[in-house]
């Protein structure tokens, strides 16, 4: 589930008008629409995170499928693996300790979507 914006007549919006905002953000960056097969990446695996600086791209599908192997990869090229595990393990527990807060965003983020779907209905029944 990614946060959408309400653009009807986007090449990549649904049915309803949406189109998942990190898209609108890459694009608008790039100053033109992603083509077939560009993705965007959030760099903190936050599907919430849509800031400018957490978004990667325009990655291939094959780039977006081996980022994660080069990060492991430069992990270990740089004798980061001790420091990223402690990362980790803090990570980890920081998780947990917000999990009903990333609960309440995923449910703020369904909220918001829904008005926009409601409202693109009630919209089109005028």
């Amino acid at each position: 589930m990614y946060k959408q914006v309400f653009i009807p007549g986007h090449a990549k919006a649904d049915v309803t008008g949406l189109v998942p905002e990190h898209i609108v953000i890459a694009e608008e960056e790039l100053g033109r629409p992603l083509e077939r097969g560009e993705l965007v990446h959030h760099k903190d695996f936050n599907k919430f995170n849509n800031s400018g600086d957490n978004l990667l791209f325009p990655l291939s599908r094959i780039e977006h499928q081996q980022l994660p192997a080069f990060q492991a990869r430069f992990i270990l090229s740089k004798g980061l693996y001790e420091e990223f595990l402690e990362w980790w393990k803090q990570a980890k527990v920081a998780d947990e300790a917000n999990s009903g807060v990333h609960e309440l965003e995923k449910k703020l983020v369904q909220a918001r979507n829904e008005k926009q779907r409601l409202l693109c209905r009630q919209e089109k029944a005028k």
